[in-house]
């Protein structure tokens, strides 16, 4: 009987990414005898929209800051080509910007390095069964702890929780479509939100919005595209 449950067993396609060979061969070894085969590995964002192309996996560990291309762009592009695959972010960062930023682009969850193998293989066959690790909500939520003082400085009428909300979103980069969808809010509120921040910072556009908050540390920087 328990060879049959073995046999029955469905096996999911793995591939790592990440520039340190030591820690890919880490990770492979901890999937070892479990349902998740690493079936190929890759170094930089643009090595794993190359090899997620060619061998067409079912999951993808995907690291975000690595030489050679950065994960959070690789991982808009490996959704673009192939959809189904899911994306999972695997980091040192417990970062805020870059949750919204994984998220905007598709990924399924976002698990910090150094976690243990059983909540690991949890992690993973909850979004192997479709499952997401991390919902729009809850990314809200850990966005919404900001100093609303600073988020007023110098200004003559301060941002209101809501707009300091738009405000840390616009500045990850989301299009207002994205930060619709996760505050459930119309395309059009949003619009107007970004509107009126603009008038209340003094700023011409969105960019200058977000440079004004990232200077004011309302949000952390990103690392800039390399495909």
């Amino acid at each position: 009987m328990s060879e049959t449950s073995a046999a029955d067993v469905r096996t999911f396609r793995v591939v790592l990414v990440d520039d340190h060979m030591i820690w890919r061969g880490g990770v492979r070894s901890m999937l070892e005898d479990t349902e998740f085969e690493v079936v190929g590995e890759a170094s930089s964002g643009k090595e794993a929209v190359e090899v997620a192309k060619r061998i067409e996996p079912d999951i993808v560990l995907l690291d975000i800051r690595m030489a050679g291309g950065d994960g959070l762009d690789a991982l808009q592009h490996i959704k673009k080509e192939r959809p189904r695959t899911t994306v999972v972010m695997l980091t040192t960062y417990d970062n805020p910007t870059y949750m919204a930023r994984a998220v905007a682009g598709g990924a399924a969850g976002y698990l910090l390095k150094g976690m243990k193998l059983d909540d690991m293989l949890s992690s993973l066959r909850q979004v192997a069964a479709g499952e997401m690790l991390l919902s729009a909500p809850d990314l809200v939520r850990s966005l919404r702890g900001i100093d609303r003082k600073t988020a007023g400085a110098d200004l003559i009428e301060p941002l209101t929780e809501r707009e300091v909300e738009v405000l840390r979103l616009v500045a990850t980069g989301l299009t207002n479509r994205d930060i619709a969808s996760m505050l459930f809010i119309a395309e059009s509120t949003v619009k107007t939100h970004v509107e009126h921040i603009i008038g209340k910072l003094g700023v011409s556009d969105r960019v200058q919005a977000a440079v004004w908050a990232a200077r004011h540390g309302l949000v952390e920087s990103v690392p800039e595209p390399q495909i």
